[in-house]
């Protein structure tokens, strides 16, 4: 008989929900290739044809039994074929039910559901036998044909089968096997208990990938709903900064303007431009003179930062004179050192030494930035000392450059600081009493400065015997050789990035 090419159409079907929630069918639960050389073996074993098909028709398996030769003769003729695709059409696809000949098989299924023996034409027999598991029908087994043993003679529906040999067809059946009732039993038996055992590893290995594979896909959703979910507050958060620095700058833009007229005004009455003032006079306009500088100096650190930040700091190279650039950044805070009785030297290379590539503006603020920061935090009666080195090869930076170090005998900074001293405002001391003002912005200034010019800033410190500050620069930064002005990168980030100024 003709049957459809064993493993066609063998791709799982595709489920809705849990896997625990669906009806898992032969081809979920069945390795086809294994399966299929199990099903061979059998059929070798008891020289009978078994095929097995799953609810929706498609053959998962099919082997040939003795009948080869017998049923390729009756299929040689033409009524002979169509009543032979008849019969395969109701083994195949016709209901698990006693009609069209089928006659219920006595006896107790090995797979769940009463087993039909159906006859053939022939006179050959079938026994289909149903696949219950857990309840659902998932599909039938085909087992046959074979002959039975009270088969004598060749039945009339065969002889009335126009232009076929009976006499040839006589000799042929006899190489079919004959096998009584009792033996069929027995072969079904084995069959199912083989199948059963099959479907049962088939099930737990389905179940256990599928359960496996779901919990992988509910992972996935949840972390892309999780990556979601930060990608949205990420970009709240750059929406808060990006505003967050708006409105320093702005802030810092409005108040510089006013706050520039009350400096003026004071030293035109401390001049005594607009007359004469008595000495209590002369100190208040000293005091807002001053005062008024400080918050000058808070106001331009907040307004430099938000423009870092916001990734709109450019820096201007031109060649510039090292050792003119660090003298002058000496002189702008000898006035507050020698308020304090500091000694504030200079130590210089004894060779003068060759110009270098650096926005003046910027490494200038560094430098005074860092010898204000040290004299801030240096007692009365100590000492700032400010180091530049010759010009000579820099393995931090893996070219020439040179080195500028400041050094006091001040507070220190506790080791666990040290890495947070370049963060934007942070504060070493950030009780509401703290001895020592200031935003918390000269560093991480410099820090930016320092690193758009090629450079690394690093401190070492001692608390209670100051402090020494490196500066290591290229004398000639990468960016100098591109056209245009270089922009120093904003923070990567801003949160995490110190100060202590």
């Amino acid at each position: 008989m003709s049957a459809d090419k064993p493993g066609a159409a063998l791709s799982a079907p595709e489920h809705a929900g849990s896997v625990l929630q669906q009806k898992l069918s032969l081809v979920d639960m069945l390795d086809p290739i294994t399966f299929g050389d199990v099903v061979d073996s059998l059929g070798e074993l008891y020289r009978v044809g078994i095929r097995v098909l799953d609810e929706r028709g498609r053959t998962l398996a099919d082997t040939k039994g003795s009948n080869g030769d017998f049923c390729g003769f009756v299929n040689s003729c033409g009524e002979g074929r169509s009543r032979c695709a008849a019969l395969v059409a109701r083994l195949n696809e016709g209901p698990l039910a006693p009609t069209q000949g089928a006659q219920v098989l006595a006896g107790t299924s090995p797979l769940g559901g009463e087993m039909l023996t159906q006859p053939c034409f022939t006179g050959l027999r079938y026994v289909v036998v149903p696949v219950l598991w857990e309840g659902d029908l998932l599909g039938r087994v085909v087992f046959g044909p074979f002959a039975p043993e009270d088969l004598k003679e060749l039945p009339a529906s065969l002889a009335e089968v126009q232009g076929l040999d009976l006499a040839r067809a006589r000799e042929l059946v006899m190489h079919v096997r004959r096998m009584p009732e009792s033996k069929v039993m027995k072969m079904l038996a084995h069959v199912g208990q083989v199948m059963a055992a099959l479907l049962a590893a088939g099930q737990k290995s389905y179940l256990a990938g599928q359960l496996h594979l779901e919990a992988m896909v509910e992972t996935q959703r949840e972390l892309e709903a999780q990556n979601a979910q930060l990608m949205r507050l990420n970009q709240r958060l750059k929406e808060a900064d990006r505003m967050k620095s708006s409105f320093l700058g702005t802030v810092s833009h409005e108040l510089r303007t006013p706050l520039s007229s009350i400096i003026g005004y004071s030293e035109m009455l401390a001049e005594g431009l607009v007359g004469s003032l008595n000495p209590e006079q002369m100190q208040f306009a000293r005091t807002i003179i001053d005062k008024g500088n400080t918050l000058l100096k808070l106001i331009s650190s907040i307004l430099d930062m938000s423009q870092i930040e916001a990734g709109k700091v450019r820096l201007a190279f031109e060649w510039v004179d090292i050792q003119e650039l660090v003298e002058s950044a000496i002189t702008s805070v000898t006035p507050q050192a020698q308020r304090k009785g500091l000694a504030l030297k200079a130590l210089l290379p004894p060779v003068v030494q060759p110009k270098v590539v650096a926005d003046r503006e910027k490494l200038r603020q560094v430098v005074v930035n860092l010898l204000a920061n040290a004299v801030k935090f240096t007692p009365a009666g100590g000492r700032v000392d400010l180091r530049l080195s010759e010009l000579m090869a820099q393995p931090q930076l893996g070219m020439p450059g040179y080195r500028i170090e400041v050094e006091d005998t001040g507070v220190g900074i506790p080791e666990d600081q040290r890495e947070r001293i370049f963060q934007s405002f942070y504060q070493v001391d950030d009780s509401p009493t703290r001895e020592y003002g200031g935003a918390g912005l000269g560093l991480a200034i410099v820090k930016s400065y320092v690193e758009g010019h090629g450079g690394q800033v690093s401190v070492t410190s001692e608390v209670g015997r100051g402090s020494c500050f490196r500066v290591v620069l290229p004398k000639e930064p990468p960016q100098s050789s591109q056209q245009g002005p270089a922009f120093i990168p904003p923070p990567v980030d801003l949160d995490t990035e110190p100060e202590r100024f």
